[in-house]
């Protein structure tokens, strides 16, 4: 098998596998735990819908090998991690998750910058857990203890 296809079966099945992680976390917790509706924020919704869209342009890139793609996506949600929208809370837990996503999505700028697919694949996995994690916390206990 060459090395290009190894290393789309290894993303395909590590992607396959954070999904199954995560959806069997987050259907459990559902079950345990009330529904608290909050009105979204329209800007903030479209603010993240724009960082699901680099995380697209990322995820493509690795399973092509363009590294050039992955860049525009790092770099997209590097700097988006810098704005003062991407701030919801000065909780010090969220502010750690929010510290490690955009140390994460650095690395993986650098990683592509270097042409390096298989670290870019690491530091994407990395990004995306710490991305979930935070939107746990957020979810769980920041908009569980607001009132």
């Amino acid at each position: 098998m060459s090395r290009s296809k190894l290393a789309a079966a290894v993303l395909s099945f590590a992607v396959l596998g954070i999904a199954g992680i995560v959806f069997h976390g987050a259907h459990a917790e559902d079950a345990k735990k009330p529904k608290v509706e909050k009105p979204v924020n329209q800007e903030l919704r479209a603010f993240m819908r724009t960082k699901l869209k680099a995380s697209n342009q990322i995820l493509e890139g690795l399973a092509l090998e363009d590294t050039d793609l992955i860049q525009e996506g790092a770099k997209t949600l590097a700097e988006m991690s810098t704005v003062e929208k991407w701030r919801v809370s000065q909780d010090p837990m969220y502010r750690q998750f929010s510290t490690e996503f955009t140390r994460n999505a650095n690395k993986l700028l650098e990683a592509a910058k270097e042409r390096n697919i298989d670290r870019a694949a690491l530091r994407w996995m990395d990004t995306t857990m710490s991305c979930i994690e935070c939107h746990r916390f957020v979810r769980n206990d920041l908009v569980v203890k607001t009132p």
